[in-house]
């Protein structure tokens, strides 16, 4: 057993069983190049013991996950922008504009968020490796956490999967929700490589809030009680007001680009940890659709501002 503390140790308590390299992407926030290398050295134990990478979880086993061992090298430093809004001496939180790739996948090993992240580093003479402690898909804006040593990445990791970091999202949808507020509980499976509700996928609930109507779509304020990837955008979907922009679950429109989702404020309140709570504000682009759909909407008398 790895000498050191683990970044993410959980006990599995959903009915069904699971492959562990799914529960960990979600769970852990780790990527499928990531627990290659984990797998590979031994760094994940299931039950205690080493675990195989087809491994599958059932009610009651105990997962932990080790950190890797320091290769600051390894990723590529790029001097692209890079929009810091919070630092201290454990971690990095930094504004992702949309259509960028948080950290290198397969096909992809430049150009990315960590990559820019990896320069910052550099240039301020900071030795440690890039490690994100969660993601957003390309599409999506706003922030994102960076551990800057292995315990702060556990304390992190650790600290999302309990929910006591709180993430909150903001979407323009298609529609006119009915409700103020509500949510929405539909599990998530995946039928033929794409995520949708299904009946014996895994649990997923997500908070919503109107904060605006306009003639023929909504503003919405977000919040997820689990991380299923793709989760807003496909219980948006399965709600009747899918995301303006989104091509694979919601409605191309010529307002937005892609998918109209911005990671807007992240809270460590329930983390105990000295860190204020943060905020990104809107993208340009977001920017643009929200004042193109006040333009030609009549307001409602229960409409809500910002």
């Amino acid at each position: 057993m790895p000498k050191t503390q683990p970044i993410f140790a959980a006990t599995y308590h959903e009915t069904e069983p699971r492959p562990l390299q799914e529960y960990l992407k979600e769970s852990a926030g780790l990527s499928a190049r990531s627990l290659r290398k984990y797998f590979f050295k031994g760094l994940i134990l299931l039950n205690g013991r080493k675990a195989h990478s087809q491994a599958a979880l059932r009610p009651g086993d105990r997962v932990a996950v080790f950190p890797l061992p320091e290769e600051i090298g390894s990723l590529i430093p790029e001097p692209l922008p890079l929009e810091v809004v919070y630092e201290n001496d454990d971690l990095l939180i930094v504004n992702k504009p949309a259509q960028l790739t948080v950290h290198p996948v397969k096909g992809i090993t430049a150009g990315t968020l960590a990559n820019r992240v990896a320069y910052y580093f550099l240039s301020r003479g900071i030795h440690s490796k890039v490690r994100p402690v969660h993601r957003l898909d390309h599409g999506t804006s706003g922030l994102v956490i960076f551990a800057k040593s292995a315990p702060s990445q556990a304390i992190l990791t650790q600290a999302l999967a309990n929910h006591a970091i709180g993430r909150t999202y903001y979407a323009v949808v298609h529609g006119r929700p009915q409700s103020d507020s509500g949510l929405i509980d539909h599990p998530i499976g995946v039928r033929n490589g794409r995520r949708m509700v299904l009946p014996d996928g895994q649990p997923a609930k997500t908070h919503y809030r109107t904060l605006e109507r306009f003639q023929d779509a909504a503003l919405l304020e977000l919040e997820l009680e689990t991380g299923r990837t793709h989760q807003i955008r496909v219980h948006l979907r399965e709600l009747g007001h899918p995301l303006l922009g989104d091509p694979r679950y919601g409605i191309p429109t010529s307002l937005i680009k892609r998918p109209a989702l911005h990671a807007g404020k992240i809270s460590f309140a329930g983390t105990g940890l000295a860190i204020p709570e943060q905020r990104a504000v809107w993208p340009a682009d977001f920017e643009r659709l929200l004042m193109a759909l006040r333009m030609g909407s009549e307001r409602s008398p229960d409409q809500k501002c910002r």
